[in-house]
């Protein structure tokens, strides 16, 4: 397969919707909500058990080391009545193709700018269609300056951000960071 350059191989494909079948455009959707294990095949953050696997670890060094762990939750939402919901199937057309490509625009630009503003030692990972979680080894205080500068700072028309952090605690498991993560409520600042 070739490479088509920095557009993702919906874009390309929905450039080229004559041509191909619908049986091929779906698979061809499907694919970029992959992942190999590792890497997200769309955004290539780490994929949901690479993440899982690291947290697990980390949790047990923080626990040894009495170092600081804290994870943030980042959600990108479309702005009412600015762009449908994703769509389930890719056979519903070309409307429904042209929103999902708006989305993953939306998805590639936030993992871009999350890339930007994070260090290498701290790990990001799409767990969700529009949900990124980051891993940053530290203390609340650095996730809470870390989380206000992504949610003003990435800019994107129709779209916004919100963001959720826990710190961890003491002998606490990958699964329970996780649910009191899942259970904070988002925080954003309004688009102007």
């Amino acid at each position: 397969m070739r490479k088509i350059g920095t557009i993702s191989i919906c874009e390309a494909i929905s450039h080229a919707t004559d041509f191909i079948s619908e049986d091929v455009l779906e698979k061809a959707t499907q694919m970029t909500f992959a992942h190999d294990g590792l890497r997200d095949s769309l955004t290539h953050l780490a994929a949901p058990p690479y993440f899982y696997e690291n947290l697990r670890r980390e949790l047990i060094t923080a626990d040894r080391n009495k170092s600081r762990l804290t994870l943030i939750r980042f959600q990108i939402f479309a702005e009412p009545d600015s762009v449908d919901p994703p769509s389930e199937s890719s056979s519903q057309g070309s409307q429904s193709r042209s929103r999902d490509s708006l989305y993953e625009v939306a998805i590639l630009s936030f993992a871009e700018f999350l890339k930007s503003v994070t260090r290498a030692e701290d790990l990001c990972a799409r767990l969700g269609q529009l949900e990124f979680t980051l891993m940053l080894k530290g203390a609340r205080e650095i996730g809470d300056h870390l989380s206000q500068r992504v949610v003003t700072g990435w800019k994107m028309d129709s779209f916004s951000c919100k963001s959720a952090l826990v710190t961890a605690q003491r002998g606490e498991s990958s699964l329970e960071i996780l649910n009191r993560l899942d259970n904070q409520e988002l925080r954003g600042t309004p688009k102007r």
